[in-house]
């Protein structure tokens, strides 16, 4: 039965799953001179793949090896876990290459997606902050796979997060990147 509602939803032109697409996270180096010029933000260098791995026997391992060796060969990418059992990517750009972070971000996407982790994929994150400061970001540029969308996160200290800050970057960046209508879904890095 489920197979002939498919059929049927595709024939009627019906799609009930949408193919997630990391082009938007692409389009991030144009919300990088936004928040450069409106808030005094630039790239760290530091972005993140945050997945969970462990619904598959074993799978944590082939996918951190995976993610680990995905972007440039020249060095390798960080693979941590957090208490909530994610599995984070960390990739960076020692020179804060925006183009070159985001290309390795897709990159380890693109692997895992490849080696058949795609419903395991969470989120990609980018970091800003003053260039005072570049140690301790001001602004998270979270990118939501499945909906396509992002989302800013503004830490404010060990557990606070500036709501202000984040309604602020979200209008500003609503015509260059999309996203995220429902602020319920902001969640915390």
């Amino acid at each position: 039965m489920r197979e002939a509602m498919a059929l049927l939803g595709s024939l009627l032109g019906r799609n009930r799953s949408v193919r997630p697409s990391l082009l938007p996270l692409l389009d991030l180096r144009s919300a990088a001179l936004s928040l450069r010029s409106g808030y005094g933000l630039v790239p760290t260098g530091v972005g993140t793949v945050c997945f969970f791995a462990d619904g598959r026997p074993g799978a944590g391992t082939e996918a951190e090896i995976i993610a680990g060796l995905a972007g440039d060969s020249t060095r390798r990418n960080v693979v941590i876990h957090d208490a909530h059992g994610q599995t984070i990517v960390r990739c960076w750009r020692e020179n804060g290459d925006l183009g070159w972070l985001l290309d390795d971000l897709v990159d380890v996407n693109d692997r895992l997606a490849q080696a058949g982790f795609t419903s395991w994929l969470m989120h990609s994150t980018v970091s800003f902050a003053e260039v005072r400061d570049m140690r301790h970001p001001k602004l998270h540029m979270v990118y939501r796979r499945e909906r396509g969308t992002f989302y800013p996160f503004a830490p404010r200290g060990t557990r606070g997060r500036d709501r202000a800050t984040e309604l602020k970057v979200r209008s500003s960046l609503t015509r260059i990147v999309p996203m995220e209508a429902d602020i319920g879904r902001w969640h915390p890095v």
